[in-house]
C-alpha cells in the first residue's frame, strides 16, 4: 500500500504540468525493447527480485517494516519523521528531497543495522577518506549519485551501490530492473535519474528514455526503473547530449553550432506516446552548452585572441521561446584552459580550469612561453536565479615550478555536493602522475582546511584514469579505472569533507 501511495502522490503532483517540448501524437507507440532485458539484475543475470550475495544491508529482511513516509518533498528537517529505530532522517534543502542516514547519529561515524529489531551496531568513526571499493567491471565515465544510491555505467549496463553507510568498504549492490537498453548517458537530476539511449528508425526517429524516481528507502531491495520509446524529431544517429535540469527534469540536446543547438526538455513521468521536439537556439557566435542552471542553459565562449573567456545564460531552453540573457566576460579569470564543469540540483555551477600565465623562455625564441600556474576554481553560478558570478574564484592547486604547457596538469571530473561544497580533482603539484582530491566551499570562498593546510589526499593512481565524480548527502565519489588486471576493474575513492584526514 504505501508504493501504490507514494505513486499516487507522484502522479497528482505531475498531472498538471505540460511541457512544451512533449507533443501528444495520435498514433499507439511500440516500445520495442529487448524483453529479454527486462527485469534482470545488473549483470543480466538476475531474474527480478533475485539477489546477490550482501545484496541488502547486514540484516535486513525483505518484510522489514516501512522504514520511511509517504512524503517526497520538503523545505526543513522536521518534514522528515520516521519511526525506524537505525534511520534518522533530514531534508536536502538542493533536491527538495527527504534522505535518510542509517544508523549515522553522529558525523564521520557509521554502524549497521539490524532491520529485524531497528537496532544500530556498536558505532565506528571513519575519516575524510571514508573508504574505497571495486565496482567489477570498467565505467564508462558516467557516474549519478542520490542518497543513498550510486549509479555506474558499465559495459554491461547500469550497476548501483547503497551508500548509506559511506565507510563501507563493501556496499551492497542493488539489482538496477526495468532497464530495457544498455544506456550511454544517465544524469542525476534532484531525486530522478535519467537514462538515455542511441536514437534508432529513421527520421522522425526513436528515442529510448528511461527515468526512476530514486527511493528515498536505503533498504529497497531493488530499483524499478521506467522505459518509455517516444518518437524524436531528429534523424536516427542524431546523437544528442543529455544535461540535468531543474524540477526534476532534463535537457536533451544536439551539440551543433550549424544547427544552432536544437533542443528540447523531458520530465517525467512519460505517457505514451508521446513526441519530444527540439526546438533551436539563439546563442551568442562562437559560444557552446556547457551545463545547467535551472531552467538557463549556461553557453561558453572564448576569444581565441586573448585566451579569455566568458558565459552567457540562455532562459527556457528547450522551450517554444528560449531568451539569450547576454555574456559575461570572465575578466578575473584572464587566460585559461583546459577545463570541467559540475552542477547543484539547486542550479549551483562550479567551473574548474588552468589557470595561465607568461614566463621568459629559457630557451628562446620565442622569448616568453605560456605555462600553467594553478587549477583554479570558479562558483561560476551560485542558484538557480543568480547571474555569473567572476569574483568567486580560488586557486585550488599552485604548481612551483609553473608546469610548462597545458597539459601536464590534467583537471579530473569535479562534483557539487552542495550550491556551496565542491569536490575538486587534478594532477597533485608534487607528482603529475598521481591525483589529488581536495574541497572547496563558497561562503566563505576558500579551500576547506584541517587547521592551516588543506584538506587534501593524494590517491597513487594517474589523473588520467579518473572517468566520474559524484557527490550526494555530502559525501563525494571519484570513480577511476585504475585496475589494469586481468581482469580490468574500476575503484570508486569515497569522501566524507566534514571528517578529519
Amino acid at each position: 500500500m504505501r508504493k501504490k501511495s507514494r505513486a499516487r502522490l507522484r502522479a497528482r503532483f505531475f498531472a498538471g504540468a505540460v511541457f512544451a517540448c512533449i507533443g501528444i501524437v495520435g498514433a499507439a507507440c511500440s516500445l520495442d525493447l529487448d524483453e529479454n532485458l527486462i527485469n534482470l539484475g545488473p549483470d543480466g543475470g538476475l531474474p527480478d527480485g533475485a539477489l546477490p550475495d550482501g545484496a541488502l544491508p547486514d540484516g535486513a529482511l525483505p518484510d522489514a517494516p516501512p522504514p520511511v513516509p509517504d512524503a517526497s518533498t520538503c523545505t526543513k528537517d522536521d518534514d522528515c519523521k520516521t519511526t525506524h529505530g537505525c534511520l534518522k532522517g533530514k531534508c536536502d534543502l538542493a533536491r527538495k528531497a527527504c534522505v535518510y542516514d542509517v544508523c549515522r547519529n553522529a558525523a564521520c561515524s557509521s554502524a549497521a543495522c539490524t532491520t529485524s529489531s531497528q537496532t544500530c551496531g556498536a558505532a565506528a568513526p571513519y575519516k575524510y577518506r571514508a573508504t574505497s571499493f571495486l565496482v567489477g567491471a570498467q565505467v564508462i565515465a558516467r557516474a549519478a549519485a542520490a542518497h543513498p544510491y550510486l549509479f555506474l555505467g558499465t559495459g554491461n549496463g547500469i550497476v548501483a551501490f547503497n551508500m548509506s553507510n559511506p565507510a563501507n568498504p563493501n556496499p551492497p549492490q542493488v539489482p538496477v530492473v526495468g532497464l530495457g537498453f544498455i544506456p550511454n548517458q544517465f544524469v542525476t537530476s534532484g531525486s530522478r535519474v535519467y537514462f538515455l539511449g542511441n536514437s534508432v528508425g529513421a527520421n522522425p526517429s526513436r528515442l529510448p528514455i528511461a527515468w526512476i524516481d530514486v527511493p528515498a528507502d536505503p533498504f529497497a531491495a531493488k530499483l524499478t526503473v521506467q522505459s518509455a520509446l517516444p518518437l524524436y524529431n531528429r534523424p536516427a544517429g542524431d546523437g544528442p547530449t543529455m544535461l540535468a535540469r531543474g524540477g526534476d527534469s532534463a535537457l536533451i540536446m544536439k551539440v551543433d553550432q550549424a544547427q544552432n543547438y536544437p533542443t528540447a526538455f523531458v520530465s517525467a513521468p512519460f505517457v505514451e506516446p508521446f513526441t519530444v521536439t527540439t526546438t533551436p537556439l539563439t546563442f551568442t557566435a562562437g559560444t557552446g552548452p556547457v551545463a545547467v542552471s535551472g531552467t538557463r542553459l549556461v553557453m561558453r565562449g572564448i576569444n581565441g585572441a586573448t585566451n579569455v573567456f566568458s558565459f552567457g545564460l540562455i532562459q527556457n531552453a528547450g522551450g517554444p521561446n528560449p531568451q539569450n540573457l547576454g555574456d559575461t566576460v570572465m575578466a578575473d579569470a584572464g587566460a585559461a584552459s583546459s577545463e570541467q564543469y559540475a552542477q547543484s540540483a539547486d542550479g549551483a555551477v562550479l567551473w574548474v580550469t588552468h589557470a595561465l600565465t607568461t614566463i621568459p623562455n629559457p630557451n628562446p625564441p620565442p622569448p616568453t612561453v605560456t605555462v600553467v600556474r594553478a587549477i583554479r576554481a570558479y562558483f561560476l553560478i551560485a542558484n538557480e536565479q543568480a547571474n555569473v558570478d567572476q569574483s568567486a574564484g580560488i586557486d585550488v592547486e599552485t604548481y612551483n615550478p609553473p608546469i610548462v604547457g597545458p597539459g601536464g596538469a590534467v583537471i579530473g571530473p569535479s562534483a557539487m555536493l552542495d550550491s556551496k561544497t565542491a569536490m575538486v580533482v587534478h594532477a597533485a603539484k608534487e607528482n603529475l602522475n598521481q591525483t589529488a582530491v581536495q574541497f572547496i566551499r563558497r561562503d566563505p570562498l576558500e579551500v576547506i582546511k584541517e587547521g592551516a593546510a588543506p584538506k587534501r589526499v593524494v590517491l597513487p593512481i594517474a589523473p588520467g584514469t579518473v572517468v566520474a565524480a559524484a557527490g550526494s548527502n555530502g559525501v563525494g565519489y571519484i570513480v577511476a579505472n585504475d585496475v589494469v588486471g586481468p581482469p580490468t576493474n574500476a575503484t570508486v575513492y569515497v569522501f566524507d569533507p566534514a571528517c578529519p584526514p
